[in-house]
């Protein structure tokens, strides 16, 4: 295997990133086909820690590794929970130091093609959302709920649709973890937490059914 330490210089400003998010760039790891890099890209940080950012939302101590912080809280935190592997979960390995910072190494999920699993939103724009898919799609919401996991980006970009071992089909999120309200109370009550996750089902619900309607492949 590939080496995936805190040893290893990664260069990735001469490549392509495999997708972009509000924060955060996701590269194929140069060494290792099995693994992806996440690093934070510049715009996010003069964005998000500029000399106009309001002084409580900047972390002291974290500064603009706080969504890899939030990440590993909750990896974690399921972790903890089980004691056994989290498959709803996207698998954190390690970090890198890069020539774009500091890089958080992640599983790379892969469909039986070897190509990247699909996302939900892919799914649905390729009219590929049926009643199997919706299945998974509900069993992924059940363990979410019943788990200590906290959500703060629920969308049907942020998970993606995979075979296990035995080949049954699931949801894996891969982005959209942690709690980032100023008061934690999502962190302090398990109540709360779940109420909070409730909330963002229906509203999950409501963007597939938007993404369907302006796919224009669903009957109406």
């Amino acid at each position: 295997m590939a080496r995936d330490t805190m040893d290893t210089f990664l260069k990735l400003k001469n490549l392509k990133p495999l997708a972009q998010g509000s924060f955060r760039w996701v590269f194929q790891h140069p060494e290792n086909p099995d693994l992806l890099v996440k690093v934070i890209h510049a715009d996010a940080m003069a964005k998000r820690f500029g000399k106009k950012t309001r002084w409580y939302k900047r972390p002291r101590r974290y500064g603009k590794y706080l969504c890899f912080v939030r990440e590993i809280q909750e990896f974690i935190t399921v972790h903890a929970q089980t004691n056994t592997a989290v498959p709803f979960l996207q698998r954190i390995v390690g970090f890198a130091q890069t020539d774009l910072g500091l890089g958080i190494i992640v599983q790379a999920i892969r469909n039986s093609d070897g190509n990247l699993a699909p996302t939900l939103r892919n799914l649905i724009n390729n009219g590929l959302y049926d009643e199997s898919i919706k299945k998974s799609l509900d069993d992924f919401l059940a363990l979410l709920l019943e788990s200590d996991v906290i959500i703060n980006d629920l969308s049907p970009g942020n998970i993606v649709y995979t075979q296990n071992e035995n080949n049954d089909y699931l949801f894996v999120m891969i982005d959209g973890l942690g709690n980032n309200s100023f008061v934690p109370f999502k962190t302090m009550s398990k109540t709360i937490n779940r109420r909070s996750k409730l909330k963002r089902f229906d509203a999950f619900y409501a963007k597939i059914e938007h993404f369907k309607k302006i796919s224009n492949r669903y009957p109406a």
